[in-house]
């Protein structure tokens, strides 16, 4: 199963865009790959610092979120809200 922590700073002015675009997305996904865990949380101390938790069934249901519309649709969106590019970290089971 890919699996994927996003550590993303979103730019004060655009947090009200960067929260509808994101939760759009979490329902779009759950739509599309209801096995997949897709989820967006806010930290407690850095209301501006988001992280972005998920993890697809296989490498196939992986492919089909990266090529869907509304996935690329979005994430160009959810980029310009962004103050600093995001910081990824590949995860594994243990």
């Amino acid at each position: 199963m890919p699996t994927t922590l996003w550590r993303l700073k979103v730019a004060p002015e655009k947090q009200a865009d960067f929260e509808r675009l994101t939760s759009q997305l979490v329902r779009d996904v759950a739509e599309n790959e209801p096995e997949s865990i897709f989820e967006y949380r806010r930290a407690v101390d850095e209301p501006l610092t988001y992280v972005l938790f998920l993890t697809f069934d296989d490498e196939d249901a992986f492919q089909r979120y990266s090529t869907a519309d509304y996935h690329t649709g979005a994430s160009s969106q959810i980029m310009e809200c962004l103050a600093e590019p995001p910081v990824p970290d590949q995860l594994e089971r243990f």
